[in-house]
């Protein structure tokens, strides 16, 4: 992988309370990094809200996939199979507890792809409210792998 990427984030909340989902989807430019036996991808996205920019930070390592936001936005998530984990989000409107529980995650690479699917059951302020799935693209810039479709 080189160092300039593209990144492609979609996620898809099903919500309990409701029969609605919401979906989101984010494509950026960034950085890859392999150090350590670790592997770092660094993106900014913008706010919808305010236009902000938050710095984003995505770690692999072992079976652990740390999602870390900086900005108007601050948290650090951390996914790992069949195993919860909570930590603050904190948000321009308040704190909030958010945890995951990983029911599904897979990671697949070569040389111009890293792909990362995770489902998971994410709670917030020890409620439980969704059914997530994300799905993370990773490709080297001048691969031609990436389209809008």
């Amino acid at each position: 992988m080189t160092e300039d990427i593209l990144i492609s984030v979609k996620g898809l909340h099903t919500l309990d309370n409701a029969e609605d989902e919401q979906e989101i989807e984010v494509f950026s430019a960034g950085k890859y990094y392999f150090k350590n036996g670790k592997h770092y991808i660094l993106y900014e996205e913008q706010t919808e809200d305010s236009g902000d920019i938050v710095k984003n930070r995505i770690t692999l390592k072992d079976g652990c996939i740390e999602v870390q936001k900086k900005g108007p936005v601050n948290s650090k998530m951390v996914f790992e199979q069949d195993k919860k984990n909570s930590s603050w989000y904190n948000t321009p409107y308040g704190n909030l507890m958010a945890g995951t529980m990983v029911t599904d995650m897979r990671v697949t690479e070569d040389e111009n792809l890293i792909d990362i699917r995770v489902s998971y059951e994410l709670e917030v302020n020890y409620e439980r409210i969704a059914d997530c799935n994300i799905q993370i693209k990773v490709m080297a810039k001048d691969s031609g792998l990436f389209s809008l479709r």
